[in-house]
């Protein structure tokens, strides 16, 4: 009878134990919620100016140099500093022009991996800069279409 009471009262105090530890975790939980709440998330630092401005460029359609039955389509957009919609009309024909130069003096293979878009994203940033002097922060390439 003695061994069933002892069992009983250490089953009591280990299910008050619990719920003690219990309570306090929630309670501690809650309170780590509500200070993330309240705290405002850093701000986003943006490489460019406040003036600086994306503009899509109308999708380029060429083929290539080797082999000639390859076609290439990419879709890009500049980011500029600030200028005029003429000015920026203007800019992104001449850059359009010189993209599709570039193009068909390239060949497929130079486009092959992870290593070849990024000297391609290169090449045309660094002909956009030099077509714009200095206007020209970046060229973004969005969809890049080999067949």
């Amino acid at each position: 009878m003695r061994l069933i009471a002892a069992i009983v009262v250490l089953t009591l105090i280990a299910v008050g134990a619990g719920a003690v530890a219990g309570l306090h975790l929630i309670a501690t939980a809650e309170r780590v919620a509500d200070a993330k709440k309240s705290d405002t998330p850093p701000p986003i630092a943006s490489s460019y100016a406040g003036s600086a401005r994306l503009r899509k460029l109308s999708p380029i359609v060429t083929n290539l140099a080797a082999p000639a039955n390859n076609w290439a389509r990419i879709e890009a957009s500049m980011v500029t500093d600030s200028m005029s919609d003429e000015d920026a009309g203007i800019l992104a024909a001449h850059i359009s022009e010189d993209i599709v130069t570039y193009l068909r003096s390239a060949t497929v293979a130079q486009f092959e991996g992870s290593r070849g878009l990024q000297h391609l994203r290169e090449d045309l940033t660094e002909r956009a800069n030099i077509r714009s002097s200095g206007k020209v922060r970046e060229l973004i390439i969005e969809t890049l279409v080999i067949q």
